[in-house]
C-alpha cells in the first residue's frame, strides 16, 4: 500500500504493513537506530524534564484552590476508605474526579501539610508524562531524535508550569499520564487485537476520565490517530463502535461535568454573556493560544473575558485560523501529520473555549495541556524533514523554554508573587481582590485596601470587594469608610454569610447595637458560626463593661451566652456587669441559669460569695 510521504506502520485487520515513503520519513524509520539509544533517550527525556522543573519544590501553596483541596473531606485526613468512597461519590464540585482526590489524600497521607511533598508527586507525574510522550511519538513512527525534542518541547515550555506548580491542578498531569498511556495502549490493541488488550486501554482511558473530565476528547484524538498514522481502513462506523464503552463513559463524564459546574456555581460568572459573544471570542481565543505556544512570555494565571470582543480582531482571528487550516489541508497527502496535529489542537480544547464557560477566565495556560501535542506531531515530523541541519538550533531552543519555566515557576512561589505578576500582565478586579485578600491575611492592610479600592473601580458589581474592602477599611480604624463600603455589599448580595457578619461587624463599632445584633441574627439564618460570633460579643461587651457602660454591655453578653450557651467567660461577664449597674438580683438569676447550662466552673465561685449563692471556703481559701 503506497501512501506518499510518509513511512509509518499501518494496521489494518491486525497485520502491519510497512508503508514506503520519502527521504526524510525514512530518517523517522526506528529500525535505523539501535534499541540501546532508544532506551537511553527514553531515561535521558524524563531526567531532563524533571530537572528542569525541580525549582517547583521551594514553592508553598497557592491561596486560589489550594486550602480547598488540602481541607476537602476526601482529602484532608488523607487516605481512609470514607475518603476514597467520598471521593467517588461526590459530584457537587466542580469536576468529578475521583482519581485526583485519591491522589492528593495520598499526598496528605505521606506528605501532610508540607507543600513540597505535593510539589514532587506533580513534578514526578510531569516527568513520567515526558517519558510517556516520547514513547508515544516513537510508537507512531517518528525517529527518536525528533521525538526527543518534541517531548521535552512539551514538557519544558512555560505553558506547563500552571498544571504542575499548582497543587490543585494535579488533575491536568494526572489525566496526561492515562491519556498518553490510553494512547499507547491503543495503538499495542490495533496492532495484535486481542480481548486483555482491548479493556486495557479502554481502562487506562477511564483512569484518565476519573482524572480530569477533559479525558472526553480522547474519542476523538482515536479517531484523528485512525486517520494518520495508523491509517486505519475500517469504516467510521465500525470504529464508533469499537469505542462504544469509551464513548458512553465519555458522555456519563460530561453529563456528571455539567451537572457539578452548575451546582457549584462556576457556570454562573458569565450568565449575563450573550452566546454570540462567546462565539466571537472563540476565535480569538485560538489565536492567543497559538501566540502563547510560540511566544510563551507574560504568562499569567489569569486572564480576564473580553465581553466585548472588537469584530476586527475576530476577523483576523478567523482568517488566520482559516489559513492555518488550509495549509494543512492542501498539505495532507505530502505531510499528514499538519492536518492530524492541527485537528488535534483544535479538538483538544474545544471543552475549555469557552462556549460552555465555567469560571471567569477567557482563556488559561493549563488547557493547553493536551492541545499542544498536536502542535508537537506537527512540529516532530515536520522537524524531521531537516533534522541534520536543524540539531542545533532545537538544542537552543530546549535551553531557552528551560529558563523561561524557571522563571514562570518562580512567580507561582507563593499566592502574593503570583497575583502581583498577574497584576502587572493583564490587570483585572479578580485578580487585583485575590491579591487584596491576600494580603489582608498577611497582615498587610494598607496594601490590601490599596488594591481592594481598585478592585472596586474594576468591578463594582462584584460584593466581594466591597465586603473585603470594608473589612479592611475597619482594621485600619476607618469606620464609615468601611460602613460605606458594607452599605454597597449588603445591596449587592443581602443573602450572604459574610456580609451578614462584616456589616455585624462594622455597626459594632459604630456603637450600633440593635443593628450589629440583627445581622449577627442573621448570620447564623444563613449558617454562620455562632460561637465565633458570640465570642466577638462577650469580647466587645466586656470592653464597654470596663469602661463603665455596663448597660450596653449587657445585652451584648447576654446575646453572647444565648449564642453559645456553654461560653463560661460570657457568662461570668453577664453577671459581673449586672452588678456594675446595681441589678443583684438580675445578677443572681443570670449566675443560676449559668450554672445550670455550664455546670459549677472555678470562674463563678466569687461571684457566687459575692452574691449569696454559696459558702466562703473554710479558713478563708
Amino acid at each position: 500500500m503506497e501512501i506518499r510521504g510518509r513511512r509509518i506502520i499501518s494496521i489494518a485487520g491486525g497485520s502491519k504493513t510497512l508503508i514506503a515513503g520519502s527521504r526524510a520519513q525514512r530518517r523517522l524509520d526506528n529500525t535505523e537506530h539501535t534499541s540501546v539509544g532508544k532506551r537511553a533517550t527514553l531515561v535521558l527525556v524524563p531526567i531532563l524534564a524533571f530537572s528542569g522543573i525541580l525549582a517547583t519544590l521551594k514553592n508553598g501553596f497557592i491561596s486560589l484552590d489550594d486550602a480547598y483541596v488540602l481541607s476537602a473531606d476526601s482529602v484532608a485526613k488523607g487516605l481512609r476508605v470514607p475518603s476514597v468512597v467520598s471521593a467517588l461519590a461526590d459530584v457537587s464540585t466542580l469536576y468529578w474526579h475521583p482519581l485526583t482526590w485519591i491522589s492528593h489524600a495520598i499526598d496528605v497521607e505521606l506528605f501532610g501539610q508540607q507543600a513540597a511533598g505535593h510539589h514532587l508527586t506533580s513534578i514526578l507525574l510531569h516527568a513520567m508524562c515526558a517519558a510517556l510522550f516520547f514513547l508515544v511519538f516513537l510508537r507512531l513512527g517518528a525517529h527518536e531524535w525528533p521525538a526527543a525534542f518534541a517531548a521535552l518541547w512539551w514538557a519544558l515550555h512555560p505553558l506547563r508550569v500552571e498544571s504542575f506548580a499548582w497543587v490543585a491542578e494535579r488533575k491536568d498531569v494526572l489525566c496526561a499520564a492515562f491519556f498518553l498511556a490510553t494512547i499507547l495502549a491503543y495503538v499495542r490493541w490495533i496492532e495484535a487485537p486481542s480481548r486483555q488488550r482491548y479493556w486495557a486501554w479502554n481502562g487506562l482511558a477511564s483512569l484518565a476520565l476519573m482524572s480530569k473530565p477533559t479525558g472526553v476528547t480522547l474519542v476523538v484524538i482515536l479517531m484523528i490517530l485512525d486517520y494518520w498514522p495508523l491509517a486505519r481502513k475500517q469504516g467510521l462506523g465500525a470504529r464508533l463502535r469499537e469505542k462504544g464503552y469509551l464513548l458512553a463513559a465519555t458522555v456519563g463524564v460530561a453529563v456528571l461535568t455539567v451537572v457539578g459546574q452548575s451546582r457549584s456555581g462556576s457556570m454562573s460568572h458569565l450568565a449575563d454573556v450573550p452566546w454570540w459573544v462567546r462565539l466571537e471570542n472563540v476565535p480569538i481565543s485560538y489565536v492567543r493560544y497559538l501566540g502563547k505556544v510560540f511566544w510563551p512570555v507574560n504568562l499569567a494565571c489569569f486572564y480576564p473575558y473580553d465581553r466585548h470582543p472588537q469584530a476586527v480582531w475576530v476577523a483576523l482571528s478567523v482568517v488566520a485560523l482559516g489559513a492555518i487550516t488550509g495549509v494543512a489541508v492542501w498539505q495532507r497527502a505530502r505531510r499528514p501529520w499538519l492536518l492530524a496535529g492541527w485537528v488535534w489542537f483544535l479538538a483538544a480544547l474545544i471543552p475549555n473555549i469557552g462556549l460552555l464557560q465555567a469560571g471567569r477566565q477567557s482563556i488559561a495556560d493549563r488547557f493547553t495541556h493536551l492541545a499542544m501535542i498536536g502542535l508537537a506531531i506537527a512540529a516532530a515530523w515536520t522537524a524531521a524533514e531537516f533534522w541534520s541541519g536543524a540539531r542545533w538550533a532545537a538544542g537552543g531552543l530546549i535551553v531557552v523554554l528551560a529558563l523561561l519555566t524557571v522563571r514562570q515557576i518562580g512567580y507561582w512561589h507563593d499566592s502574593v508573587t503570583l497575583f502581583e505578576h498577574a497584576v502587572a500582565v493583564e490587570d483585572s478586579d479578580y485578580m487585583r481582590g485575590n491579591l487584596g485578600t491576600v494580603l489582608l491575611t498577611a497582615g498587610r492592610t494598607e496594601e490590601a485596601a490599596r488594591h481592594l479600592r481598585e478592585a472596586v473601580r474594576l468591578g463594582p458589581s462584584r460584593w466581594e470587594h466591597h465586603n473585603n474592602l470594608a473589612n479592611a477599611l475597619l482594621r485600619l480604624g476607618d469606620v464609615e469608610g468601611a460602613y460605606s463600603a458594607e452599605q454597597t455589599a449588603l445591596r449587592l448580595a443581602p443573602d450572604k454569610l459574610a456580609v451578614a457578619e462584616t456589616m455585624g461587624a462594622v455597626l459594632l463599632r459604630r456603637t450600633d447595637w440593635q443593628g450589629a445584633l440583627t445581622q449577627f441574627d442573621r448570620a447564623v439564618e444563613l449558617g454562620g458560626d455562632s460561637r465565633g460570633i458570640a465570642v466577638l460579643l462577650n469580647d466587645t461587651g466586656a470592653s464597654l463593661a470596663n469602661r463603665g457602660r455596663a448597660q450596653e454591655a449587657k445585652e451584648l453578653l447576654r446575646k453572647a451566652a444565648d449564642l453559645d450557651p456553654g461560653l463560661v467567660q460570657a457568662r461570668r461577664n453577664l453577671v459581673l456587669a449586672l452588678l456594675d449597674g446595681g441589678r443583684l438580683e438580675e445578677a443572681r438569676v443570670s449566675l443560676r441559669e449559668a450554672i445550670r447550662a455550664t455546670g459549677t466552673q472555678p470562674a463563678y465561685r466569687d461571684l457566687a460569695i459575692q452574691l449569696g449563692l454559696a459558702e466562703p471556703d473554710a479558713g478563708g481559701g
